[in-house]
């Protein structure tokens, strides 16, 4: 089991995203959940969807079920599954106690699958709790995903405008710090002040992006959340 958090934005789905397209579909088959408020029943009848099976009524039997489809495609040998949980941060505690089986086969001897749960920060506090433990105890790998480092923002925003086609400098050093300094580097607020600044700047007619604008747009953002009057 490994466990993925980051902050709001951070890029947990778009990295899930780029994990699963770089697994080989020949021999890989990525089972992706993002339903928030996932329970044990709605949890087995998507796995069993994803590979072709109608789900019986009833957690027990969509569970043995999911079982045997498991034990039967690793004896023939077909393609391995990954399963990922996204928004794990909100599942049921239910679905949380339910991972112990899930991972557990044969007596505790193995798990058939990976299981990858991504959430936000929370889930690592919640995964602490003492009533968690055997859950925490089967966690092979964590990771924390941090917003991006000052030379990592800047280099982000070039990247864009270079994928976009402008190879001119477009924000000045100061306003992609002045960025940097109101995201922390979280990529969907670099985008969203960004883009923001971009529209400032070509409605005054002017080529590059300064601090000027970037900061009439945090005021604009600090008003719409009710930061400022």
């Amino acid at each position: 089991m490994g466990v993925l958090t980051g902050e709001v934005g951070s890029g947990k789905s778009a990295l899930l995203r780029r994990l699963t397209r770089s697994l080989d579909p020949m021999k890989t088959l990525p089972i992706y959940l993002g339903q928030a408020g996932l329970k044990p029943r709605d949890f087995y009848a998507e796995l069993l969807r994803h590979v072709g099976e109608e789900s019986p009524y009833g957690v027990a039997k969509a569970k043995r079920l999911w079982q045997e489809v498991v034990l039967q495609r690793q004896a023939q040998g077909e393609r391995g599954i990954i399963v990922i949980l996204d928004e794990a941060h909100e599942m049921t505690e239910a679905m949380l106690l339910e991972l112990r089986f899930v991972m557990s086969y044969h007596m505790d001897s193995c798990s058939l699958f990976p299981v990858i749960l991504a959430g936000q920060p929370e889930l690592r506090k919640l995964l602490r709790l003492k009533k968690y433990e055997a859950i925490a105890q089967r966690i092979g790998m964590q990771y924390h995903l941090a917003g991006m480092t000052r030379d990592e923002t800047s280099a982000y925003i070039r990247h864009h405008l270079n994928t976009a086609g402008l190879t001119r400098p477009v924000f000045s050093e100061s306003a992609m710090h002045m960025v940097y300094s109101a995201s922390q580097g979280i990529p969907r607020v670099v985008n969203q002040i960004c883009g923001q600044a971009l529209f400032d700047a070509q409605g005054k007619g002017h080529d590059a992006v300064e601090e000027a604008h970037v900061g009439r747009v945090l005021s604009d953002l600090d008003r719409q959340r009710g930061a400022t009057g």
